[in-house]
């Protein structure tokens, strides 16, 4: 007991240290931190008694994943009663559900008081749990101070104008920024959970922008690293070999490091080796088809790439529920035999209850995700079925029961969500150009060669064995390592998502270049987190179990590659920051910094917009064909405002007809925005602003670039100027013009 409390009284020291090492390094960012750190503690703690009875096999009872189970299932509850119209989104409503899952948490820490009795023991882990996340989120707090300000080249306008509609709207569903009249068609339960731990945390939208990439940067080294840890504990724990009790830190270290920082081989192949003259971040995401110019273009990105290139997108925040169901698996898997024994218990399990309101939200997130982990978890309870059921008939049913109870609880979860959402990419069609061999190997051959090295070292084992012919391979299954079946199972899963596109694509909108970009890129996104756990445990594994001598050879040399993939991370993070100048940033900008740099005009008129303008207002700007990846849409993403049509090919994705063409009203409005602005009959601009509701029409430099014939004289005429910026030094002029 005595030296429990040595242990916690340092632990405490350090926690303090780090929070003063922090207010140096983070300046003025520091306050931003500690309110988004103190949010979630706060919801973390609130959670924590269902948490840790559903997580008791980690050493720390689920401490950190109790914050993404409070944060996400308090948000789901209010998104349902927002969305039914009972409760609006608001701060104070944010704080009353958080209220009501905290007397329900309380209610079951006193039913179960029992089970808390020891909990003083868990104190030390839990304490080192959070200082591990407050260390990772401080620093990526800290990189994200380099690289605070969005732009529009990829997908941040749009995250950003999610984010921003959903803080300032009331009730759910929110209206599109780009298509006024409309909801939002897609999956965008992640943005709200941005805006609703922004809500918590009383941060504005320029700064939770970054601090949910920080956070979400953060989780991809403290989540693997916990799943990681505990995979480790349950492979040693019959071991008493001296230094064992090290390998579960060094496979946590690595997996949390392969997910946070890790790349391919590409990186170790091209970079380190051959040394390619033009090599640059994105180079390992855009290498199918983009590098020989193959009519065959993938994208296969990973979370060390997202971590930097700072787009808050579906699969990148879905990252924080992922590892989590991971980790539910994980307890799943390890749970004792006795534990989910009965049909009462294997159907009324909080585990399985809490697995079907996770995948509602990963669904909600990111849709490809949920059936990509429906069968990671009908691999991991099925398996696990049958290791601790007796016949064939009850591991069979109780299987299906299962698996039935987390789809209906998943589905009522995700109703009203999936009422209101249609999906265009339906279609799903074969392959018929294939991704090249090479290729292949240098983005997943080590991974694989690892799984299937482990696959085979067990089978061997198995062969070898005298009593082989006496027991059969399911009876020698059973007597498996847990961890292990684990490993094969998330492996195996990881294997099938990047063979599957090889096979079959999800049919949209993109041309023949590029029909399976997409698909490839939602999968293979899953894999390479599923690689890097299965990767770190196996090769740690290895190294630390008494095998041959050659084979521990071959096992280190895979480790040192291994290893070099690290660099990916290290070599980005130094490019994006320009390697930590100061000089380069300044600290006070935050994510409109872009906006306010290059469109200064328009950044003056948008703070003017915040404070005079209603939200629900409708104000007409500029937009084109191809105006996705273009900052014509800044009216709309920085007010919140919506638009008549915005990033049109965006639109088209979301809205497409049977043919996987833009509806005849995207058309429709593309044309007449034209007539508004360059129209010389001043009734049909009349009856076409009644049309779309528009209450304001923005004329700034864009919108004179774009549209030749713009009647500038006849816009004036159609109501008040109630905002201009016009004066003998400026060679375009700013108007905002409030219709009649």
């Amino acid at each position: 007991m005595k030296r429990k409390s040595v242990e916690i009284s340092l632990e405490l020291a350090m926690l303090i240290l780090v929070f003063i090492i922090g207010f140096f390094m983070l300046q003025e960012n520091f306050i931003y931190m500690l309110k988004y750190w103190g949010a979630l503690l706060i919801i973390g703690v609130i959670f924590f008694p269902i948490t840790s009875l559903i997580l008791n096999k980690f050493d720390d009872k689920g401490w950190i994943f109790s914050k993404i189970l409070g944060l996400g299932i308090s948000g789901l509850v209010l998104w349902n009663l927002s969305y039914l119209k009972i409760l609006k989104f608001t701060q104070l409503n944010c704080y009353i559900v958080i209220g009501i899952i905290a007397v329900i948490n309380l209610i079951v820490l006193i039913k179960k008081r029992e089970k808390f009795k020891n909990i003083k023991e868990d104190i030390s882990s839990i304490l080192t749990s959070e200082i591990i996340f407050l260390i990772a989120f401080m620093i990526w707090v800290y990189i994200r101070s380099f690289i605070p300000s969005i732009n529009s080249a990829t997908e941040h306008f749009m995250n950003y104008g999610f984010i921003n509609k959903l803080m300032n709207s009331d009730y759910l569903p929110v209206e599109d920024i780009w298509l006024s009249g409309n909801t939002i068609n897609y999956y965008y339960f992640g943005q709200y959970i941005s805006a609703f731990l922004s809500k918590v945390s009383n941060t504005g939208v320029q700064e939770t922008y970054n601090l949910m990439i920080a956070l979400l940067a953060a989780f991809t080294f403290v989540l693997p690293y916990l799943i990681g840890e505990n995979l480790g504990r349950n492979l040693i724990k019959k071991d008493s070999r001296r230094f064992s009790n090290l390998v579960p830190k060094i496979i946590a270290v690595l997996t949390g490091l392969a997910v946070c920082l890790g790349g391919t081989t590409y990186f170790t192949i091209y970079k380190m080796i051959l040394k390619e003259p033009d090599y640059y971040y994105a180079n390992p995401c855009y290498y199918i088809g983009y590098k020989t110019g193959e009519p065959d273009k993938a994208i296969t990105a990973f979370p060390s790439y997202m971590n930097l290139e700072g787009d808050l997108h579906a699969h990148y925040i879905d990252i924080m529920f992922a590892f989590t169901m991971l980790a539910l698996l994980l307890q799943y898997m390890l749970s004792d035999k006795e534990e989910n024994e009965g049909k009462k218990k294997n159907l009324l399990s909080p585990n399985i209850f809490i697995i079907g309101i996770l995948l509602a939200i990963q669904k909600m997130t990111n849709y490809w995700d949920f059936p990509i982990y429906l069968v990671i978890i009908g691999a991991v309870i099925g398996v696990k079925n049958f290791i601790k059921c007796k016949d064939i008939k009850q591991k069979f049913l109780i299987t299906i029961a299962q698996l039935f109870e987390i789809v209906v609880i998943e589905e009522i979860s995700s109703l009203l969500f999936s009422i209101g959402l249609y999906i265009s990419a339906t279609k799903v069609y074969f392959t018929h150009v294939m991704t090249p061999f090479y290729q292949l190997a240098v983005l997943w051959a080590l991974p694989v060669v690892c799984i299937l090295i482990n696959i085979g070292i067990l089978l061997y084992r198995f062969f070898k064995d005298k009593k082989a012919n006496k027991v059969k391979i399911f009876e020698y299954i059973k007597n498996m390592d847990l961890s292990d079946i684990y490993i094969i199972i998330l492996g195996i899963c990881a294997i099938g998502l990047v063979i599957l596109p090889e096979l079959i694509y999800l049919k949209d909108i993109y041309g023949e270049s590029y029909k399976r970009a997409n698909t490839v890129f939602k999968l293979t996104f899953n894999a390479i987190s599923l690689f890097h756990i299965c990767t770190s445990y196996i090769l740690v594994k290895y190294l630390y179990e008494k095998i041959p001598k050659i084979s521990k050879v071959l096992i280190l040399a895979i480790l040192v590659v291994f290893i070099t993939t690290l660099g990916y991370g290290i070599e980005a993070t130094k490019y994006v920051t320009n390697d930590f100048k100061k000089e380069s940033v300044d600290i006070k900008e935050n994510a409109e910094s872009y906006i306010k740099k290059e469109l200064p005009d328009d950044y003056e008129a948008i703070q003017w917009i915040k404070e005079n303008i209603d939200r629900d207002s409708v104000i007409l700007e500029e937009t084109n064909a191809s105006s996705s990846y273009k900052p014509d849409t800044r009216i709309s993403v920085f007010t919140a405002n919506p638009t008549v049509l915005g990033w049109y090919a965006h639109e088209w994705v979301w809205r497409a007809d049977e043919n996987y063409q833009p509806t005849e009203e995207m058309k429709t409005r593309l044309k007449d925005i034209s007539t508004i602005y360059e129209s010389n009959n001043e009734n049909a601009v009349k009856e076409l602003i009644e049309k779309y509701n528009i209450s304001y029409i923005y004329v700034g430099n864009i919108e004179f670039k774009q549209y030749k014939k713009l009647n500038i004289d006849m816009l004036l005429n159609l109501g008040e100027v109630v905002y201009s910026q016009e004066n003998d030094y400026k060679k375009t002029p700013v108007y905002i013009i409030k219709v009649k």
